[in-house]
């Protein structure tokens, strides 16, 4: 699967990030989930990539990572003609999402973010 996301593995991530006051994650054309539960009712029923909108330090600005599944492995994708790039993280270890976005988006954009 690689243009959309398994079920469980959005679910982990929605776990995350919606009970964080800085970061968010949703639908490619929908707003920010606002409770685990909608997240979950989504994924359900759905398995289209997802969005996260991490915002930058000292900054009003945002990236914006893509979020898909390969296997088991979730994939985070900066997709920018200029800023660009792609890691992935095995699902068990979802847990270091936070690193694994700061370094992602230091290394293509050379850019800090805020934390979870």
């Amino acid at each position: 699967m690689s243009s959309g996301i398994d079920t469980k593995h959005g679910k982990l991530l929605a776990e995350m990030v919606v009970p964080s006051s800085s970061w968010n994650v949703q639908p490619e054309k929908q707003d920010p989930f606002k409770s685990q539960e909608a997240a979950i009712e989504y994924l359900n029923s759905n398995n289209e990539p997802l969005y996260l909108h991490v915002p930058l330090a000292q900054s009003d600005d945002y990236v914006r990572v893509c979020v898909t599944s390969r296997d088991d492995d979730v994939v985070f994708t900066i997709k920018d003609i200029n800023k660009g790039g792609e890691t992935s993280l095995h699902y068990s270890h979802i847990k270091n999402l936070d690193s694994t976005i700061r370094t992602l988006v230091l290394e293509c954009c050379g850019q800090k973010i805020k934390a979870l």
